[in-house]
């Protein structure tokens, strides 16, 4: 029943067409009593009758650091139809439901995506709004090192020597260019009903991918 509710309302994405990244994972908890969002810092507040899913999208890279994780809260009323989207922007929660400007497809919001940081808007003007949108992706790209959440602290490490092979190894692989026209059609990015999986599945999965990038990285670039 709960693959079933998630599946159902588990956003669609676009992308740039010059996107170098694909979601890995995508960890989900349903949350039926207001608290603190179990993988991220935002306070879930529910009205009686309401859900709220949390839908963690995982990345292994954002274009500036090694780790990325971005969030799309979709809540539903009693009757399920959708009457609440939050989408992560940049360390805030924005509203993602805007009258003559979201869009769907059935029960699935849809959800822009914005190039190599993979925050959400839900249409692709709302980017303009990023002043350094287009710089991140190549000028400031590995920059950040390898982020480390605060949920990770203790569990994952880095230092200034790793960080700087990080942002080498992003600039060498990764960097690029924007296109800003967005997709659907895109090869080798899976849907995202078949990268759900319950976000205490995901959390443990996240240390192991970062584990196996820091050797690589580290055996890779000297």
């Amino acid at each position: 029943m709960t693959e079933e509710l998630v599946k159902k309302y588990v956003p669609h994405l676009r992308y740039d067409k010059m996107e170098p990244y694909a979601p890995e994972a995508v960890g989900y908890t349903v949350i039926r009593e207001s608290g603190k969002s179990p993988s991220s810092r935002l306070l879930v507040r529910t009205k009686p009758g309401e859900t709220v899913i949390e839908y963690a999208f995982y990345y292994d890279f954002d274009i500036q650091h090694l780790y990325d994780l971005e969030h799309v809260f979709v809540r539903i009323n009693k009757m399920g139809e959708i009457v609440g989207v939050l989408g992560s922007f940049h360390g805030k929660f924005l509203n993602n439901l805007i009258p003559g400007e979201t869009a769907f497809e059935d029960t699935h919001v849809v959800e822009y995506v914005q190039p190599g940081k993979h925050a959400f808007m839900p249409a692709p003007h709302y980017f303009q709004l990023a002043p350094d949108r287009n710089e991140s992706c190549n000028v400031y790209a590995g920059s950040d090192g390898l982020l480390i959440a605060p949920m990770f602290e203790g569990r994952l490490s880095t230092d200034e020597a790793f960080d700087r092979k990080t942002e080498q190894y992003i600039r060498q692989h990764y960097s690029f260019s924007p296109s800003w026209e967005f997709t659907s059609e895109c090869p080798r990015f899976k849907r995202p009903e078949e990268l759900l999986m319950p976000w205490e599945e995901l959390d443990g999965l996240i240390v192991k991918r970062i584990a196996d990038w820091k050797r690589k990285i580290d055996g890779e670039i000297r």
